[in-house]
């Protein structure tokens, strides 16, 4: 049986609160003609429809989520002034919550925006409640 790894982009904190660029890794297992991970827990799910030209305010996650992009395509920035666009078909996992005693503030957390004309569709699936 061969085994690959899955890399998702990730939003995750360094412990002080501030959110960086991470991975999430899940292993696949298969004969190479078709690979298939370990069933996954999950939370719940929600449905996301966001139009063209829209832009989040800065925000950390609340609990680990893992969005799907279904349509359109998204833009993460980061405070440090890096981006990664996410588009149809992509997806990554949202995990910079704030540890306990840590207060949001101006330099914490990440935003999003549509970029183009299109909608953006996405699935949210709440992995776990912390």
């Amino acid at each position: 049986m061969d085994t690959t790894l899955k890399t998702i982009p990730s939003i995750v904190n360094d412990g002080r609160g501030e959110s960086s660029w991470g991975r999430h890794d899940i292993a696949l297992l298969g004969d190479g003609a078709w690979m298939l991970s370990e069933q996954q827990s999950a939370l719940n799910f929600r449905l996301r429809s966001s139009a063209a030209g829209y832009q989040s305010d800065w925000h950390v996650a609340g609990d680990p989520t893992l969005l799907l992009i279904q349509t359109g395509i998204i833009e993460i920035e980061l405070r440090d002034g890096s981006l990664k666009r996410f588009s149809a078909g992509e997806m990554f996992v949202a995990q910079d919550y704030l540890e306990e005693g840590i207060e949001f503030t101006e330099l914490l957390g990440h935003r999003a925006r549509v970029i183009g004309q299109q909608t953006l569709n996405a699935l949210h699936l709440k992995l776990f409640k912390r």
